[in-house]
């Protein structure tokens, strides 16, 4: 082979690696969840949040490259009102409109959740609907709505303490300063996985506020995208490795149709 030659060949190499790296998808991924188990170190940024992108940008190389932000919830919302396009990670079902209702396309489950009622074990409260729990001393995180108790919540007949963060709440539970708390399954769960005291401290009742699914949430228009997603997370539940991600936070995968 001869110089010319030579040059031409890297020269055609090099312009269909071009190609190749040009045809994959740049896709932004939010969410907004500054705690455990989506985010357990903001600063080293592990958690499960992390571990979905690193997982979803092995079994989507050379289609996507998923860039992932961890934003407050405010710009969130206004970055999606803005219609700016990317995927929200982990979306609960049950907001942002909810499943299939046309402000959003919704990808299938992940896993599934449950916003929990947690009492002391030496205390033990059961959640019969809104009404049992006027004249509870309840505790939530704040900046976190909740619609099946937001009547009540509005006209004064539950009062919520709120707290900053997980721990705290689970801490004002511990300490007798409130009577029940609510966290999500998912929290409650790894929050037990860390820390093994407080399985036979905390109760939990039978009847949860709301159970839901957790989903990716992307903008209208990204149609191609959520299918392509979706090739992915419907053999998520029986991937052993996408098993020992949720294993690791204390989480299972949704049963598989």
């Amino acid at each position: 082979m001869n110089y010319i030659s030579y040059v031409l060949l890297v020269l055609l190499a090099m312009g269909l690696a071009q190609r190749q790296a040009s045809a994959v998808e740049q896709i932004e991924a939010w969410s907004y969840y500054p705690a455990a188990p989506f985010t357990t170190d903001e600063t080293a940024n592990t958690g499960l949040t992390s571990d979905l992108v690193a997982y979803l940008n092995q079994a989507l190389a050379g289609q996507y490259e998923i860039s992932y932000t961890l934003l407050p919830r405010a710009r969130l919302n206004m970055m999606l009102e803005n219609d700016e396009q990317a995927v929200v990670l982990f979306a609960p079902s049950v907001i942002f409109g909810g499943l299939n209702r046309g402000t959003y396309l919704w990808s299938e489950a992940l896993f599934e959740d449950r916003q929990e009622i947690l009492s002391r074990m030496d205390a033990p409260f059961e959640l019969d609907g809104p009404a049992s729990l006027v004249g509870q001393s309840i505790a939530a995180m704040r900046g976190h709505a909740y619609p099946q108790i937001a009547c009540e919540v509005e006209s004064g007949q539950i009062i919520l303490h709120r707290a900053h963060n997980e721990g705290s709440l689970i801490g004002m539970l511990r300490l007798k300063h409130v009577d029940v708390i609510t966290l999500p399954n998912s929290t409650i769960s790894y929050f037990m996985k860390k820390n093994l005291s407080l399985k036979p401290l905390v109760h939990f009742s039978r009847n949860s506020l709301s159970t839901y699914t957790r989903h990716l949430m992307f903008q209208q228009g990204m149609e191609n995208q959520r299918d392509d997603f979706n090739q992915v997370l419907l053999k998520m539940p029986t991937d052993p490795h996408w098993i020992e991600i949720l294993q690791k936070y204390g989480l299972k995968p949704i049963i598989a149709e």
